[in-house]
């Protein structure tokens, strides 16, 4: 697959783009998925799974994971993964997820590490472990840069684990920065078009709710504040 081609595709603004772009942008990357092209698989399945100028169809999409996984594409693996995580049109199979996850995983793929320790935190097919879960998290973060777009999903993570002390002593300050640095890379992300930015937004505001809550209770009681008269 072309360099250009791959870059055609993560960075386009989907919001911006025409319909003759998105039509041409399908047609080359089916192009090169038919010619055996494993990250051309994957993208063709991406296509599938998010209904990005086609219909949505998690069916099509599976075939197009496990085409690109046979081919040796990690991305292929993860995607599968999260097809089982989630059920997409399919059983929910903690096991085969836990199984694409881990195989990703080994070739340092960010997006697997995290969902393991999804797994580890919750205890889903693997023993609950939330110390495991938080040095997952750490490690898929260590693999990216900030403008990454699973950045402010992982970051995300690392906050609710600091907030709540899941696998670490609780650190309110370190949890109030992670999860500010994770909604504003979730709104530059969503400017840009990214189909999946919006997912930690939820989670992230329920966070920072709590955390300003504890803060507040903590430092801002009316007898240590300085008040000042009203002047006339």
């Amino acid at each position: 697959m072309s360099d250009a081609l791959k870059t055609r595709f993560l960075l386009c603004n989907r919001a911006q783009m025409s319909e003759k772009e998105k039509a041409q942008l399908r047609d080359d990357i089916f192009a090169a998925a038919d010619s055996g092209d494993p990250q051309a698989a994957f993208f063709a399945g991406r296509l599938y799974y998010e209904g990005f100028t086609l219909g949505q169809d998690y069916t099509q999409a599976r075939k197009w994971f496990e085409r690109a996984a046979e081919l040796g594409s990690d991305w292929g693996k993860v995607y599968l993964g999260y097809c089982y995580y989630y059920g997409r049109d399919i059983s929910v199979d903690y096991q085969k997820a836990y199984t694409y996850f881990s195989s990703a995983a080994a070739s340092h793929n960010h997006c697997a590490l995290y969902k393991l320790g999804d797994m580890c935190q919750k205890g889903l097919f693997v023993k609950k472990d939330e110390a495991k879960a938080l040095e997952c998290y750490q490690k898929a973060l260590d693999l990216i840069t900030p403008d990454c777009p699973e950045y402010p999903n992982i970051l995300s993570r690392i906050g609710h684990c600091r907030l709540h002390g899941l696998g670490c002593k609780p650190d309110l300050f370190e949890a109030l920065a992670d999860l500010n640095r994770a909604k504003e890379k979730c709104y530059l992300l969503l400017s840009q078009g990214d189909p999946y930015a919006h997912l930690p937004l939820p989670t992230i505001a329920q966070d920072l709710s709590e955390v300003t809550r504890r803060l507040n209770q903590q430092y801002c009681r009316t007898q240590q504040n300085v008040q000042y008269p009203d002047r006339q």
